[in-house]
């Protein structure tokens, strides 16, 4: 009987040992696996962070440039062209002046 016990106690015991060497290895592999690619998703969030900020400043940038004060003064600048400040309106009120549709 003690034999048998002992026989036991010792398959299981190397069962055991056996399944825990092979947890560790499959734990190992499975590292570094991961690893290189834990590397590149953080790089590649970086360069995400990196992109959204840049694009919101171009966005401003192009939201400034876009307002019609910078159109204005750009156009004074460069055009030489500028709004009256005293518009006036004539209205000419002649039935032979018909707009063709």
């Amino acid at each position: 009987m003690r034999k048998t016990e002992s026989k036991k106690s010792s398959i299981f015991s190397k069962l055991l040992l056996l399944s825990f060497t092979i947890f560790i290895l499959s734990q190992l592999v499975v590292n570094s696996k991961l690893t290189p690619l834990g590397t590149q998703l953080q790089s590649l969030n970086a360069e995400k962070e990196y992109l959204l900020e840049e694009n919101r400043k171009i966005s401003e940038e192009i939201a400034k440039s876009g307002s019609i004060k910078v159109i204005e003064q750009l156009s004074a600048k460069k055009l030489n062209l500028s709004q009256e400040k005293n518009q006036s309106f004539i209205y000419i009120e002649d039935p032979s002046l018909v707009a063709n549709n």
